[in-house]
């Protein structure tokens, strides 16, 4: 999977090779202006300078660019472009002033009045500044003022006159204008000051946009490893419940075999126990009950063996069956002692059988509920499903909840039908339920579950608790993506933003309302036709 850090270092190449790009056009336009000053001044002193400034600027963009287009910039650094940035300045201050060195006597004002190639470097300072760093283009833009006035500076030495006056003077090829002069340097001052400004405000807008950009990146990357989690998580409970329902078979079968075993061996030593059975008495007992009755059968059937008689006391309490029924019987009444041993024996029997059906019927319910989890939910084609049923599924499978101190309290309407995705649906529930039973306290929680018609072509199904309630400044983030109110580890915040999803896949709302001790959650899907 493509993470958000490898995409943004992609797009961080990319934005480096379109920079760069625009550097190497910047410094062509300086090596073209460079030639073509070189041909004009054919013969002339700057001609030597303006051919090595005009050549150096066009090889080395060449081979720039040769480089980008072989993909060659990841592994160059911010400090070597700007180390080649420095050199630029250096080679365009060093060819300017010895521009002016070899000006002829009488001349040697010309480079300044016409310096104007200077203001290049401000796009030099523009792309710095927005790609590389801006501290740095605001030190380039005064070496380049800096630069400025040491040309005049030099000019002057070489023999230039100064022209110091208040008023404005006609430039010649041999004067400088100091009033000029200063306003061409408050002039780069300004366009200095208001590019790194207007960049500082550009790369504040960026960054702002890229922090952004990080946060939904990580949003988006978490959400496709929870839904790739569950896709999986749905996968492995389907192997699960193939391997356990295949054994869970063989475990059903063989526990019915051996109960009809066992009726078939009785019904075949005693085929009138039926009649027999409906002669004896039943007695329900308390513990201390038990206790007592106990040592009353050992003492008033003291005459049998004893492995028989600790028998009959173990079955009768197991059983629930009264002593009193065998009152009659002496040692000598073998035959009868032995229906009594063989049906206290199947009617054990049967009670085992019973209590294994009973957990091999909710170990199938709890697979079935879980493989329909493992379906992909908006694939599928909805179905008419009774919403009691689904609704008493899931409660079944947090059963251990209800069974510990929590109040379920239930209303719930096993007429109506709906149209859903049954699997969808139910995951909503669980959902609900679950964090209802999160926010309520062990020892004193208590959750309702209502489903109603709320009119004729709408039911309506509530789930509320009594744990703390949600307070009003997060009442309006509870269904985004990732926000949770839960301790870390318990939760990532996507529970409620699924449901609300599916609710809405379903043509249906979801909404709740929240008080301190009173949490309910609305559901409203439409009744199927």
């Amino acid at each position: 999977m493509v993470t958000s850090a490898a995409l943004l270092l992609q797009f961080s190449n990319q934005m480096k090779s379109k920079g760069l790009l625009i550097l190497v056009s910047i410094r062509m336009v300086i090596g073209w202006i460079g030639l073509v000053a070189s041909f004009l001044n054919l013969g002339k002193p700057p001609f030597w300078v303006a051919c090595f400034v005009g050549l150096y600027f066009l090889s080395s963009s060449l081979l720039a660019k040769y480089k980008i287009k072989n993909k060659l910039v990841s592994d160059l650094g911010n400090s070597s472009i700007i180390g080649f940035l420095v050199l630029d300045f250096c080679i365009i201050l060093s060819g300017f002033y010895l521009t002016i060195l070899n000006h002829p006597t009488g001349l040697v004002a010309t480079p300044i009045q016409n310096a104007i190639f200077f203001s290049i470097f401000f796009l030099y300072q523009l792309y710095i500044g927005f790609f590389l760093h801006r501290k740095f283009s605001a030190i380039m833009g005064m070496f380049v003022i800096v630069g400025y006035i040491g040309g005049i500076i030099l000019a002057t030495l070489n023999g230039a006159e100064f022209f110091t006056g208040y008023r404005l003077v006609p430039q010649t090829p041999n004067r400088i204008v100091l009033p000029l002069e200063i306003l061409k340097v408050i002039l780069l001052l300004g366009i200095t000051i208001c590019i790194v400004r207007l960049v500082s405000f550009l790369l504040d807008i960026l960054e702002n946009n890229n922090k952004s950009l990080v946060e939904e990146l990580n949003k988006r990357e978490t959400l496709l490893l929870k839904n790739d989690r569950l896709v999986t998580l749905g996968t492995l409970a389907s192997n699960v419940a193939h391997e356990i329902n295949n054994p869970l078979a063989g475990i059903k079968s063989m526990n019915e075999f051996l109960y009809e075993e066992e009726l078939s061996f009785l019904t075949r030593k005693e085929p009138v126990w039926r009649e027999k059975e409906k002669q004896l008495l039943w007695k329900h007992r308390t513990r201390k009950e038990k206790r007592e009755d106990y040592d009353l059968i050992l003492n008033f059937f003291s005459f049998l063996p004893k492995g028989d008689l600790h028998f009959l006391a173990d079955r009768c309490i197991d059983i629930g069956v009264d002593h009193r029924s065998f009152e009659g019987l002496v040692k000598e009444d073998t035959k009868d002692w032995d229906f009594v041993y063989l049906w206290l024996k199947f009617k054990t029997m049967e009670k085992a059988n019973l209590l294994v059906s009973n957990a091999i019927s909710r170990t199938e319910k709890v697979i079935s509920t879980f493989r329909q989890f493992s379906l992909p939910f908006f694939e599928q084609d909805k179905t008419r499903v009774f919403i009691g049923e689904g609704i008493r599924d899931i409660l079944f499978l947090y059963n251990q909840y209800w069974e510990i101190s929590r109040r379920l309290v239930t209303e719930i309407d096993d007429r109506i039908e709906v149209l859903v995705c049954e699997p969808a649906i139910k995951l909503v529930w669980s959902h609900l339920l679950f964090n209802a039973i999160q926010a309520t306290s062990p020892n004193s929680g208590e959750i309702k579950v209502t489903v109603r018609l709320k009119n004729e072509k709408e039911v309506e199904v509530l789930i509320a608790d009594n744990g703390l309630g949600i307070s009003i400044p997060l009442q309006n983030q509870i269904f985004q993506p990732f926000f949770t109110t839960k301790e870390k580890g318990e939760g990532i915040g996507l529970g409620l933003y699924i449901s609300k999803e599916i609710i809405k896949n379903q043509n249906g709302k979801i909404d709740f309302e929240s008080q301190p001790g009173k949490t309910t959650f609305s559901v409203i899907l439409p009744v199927a036709e």
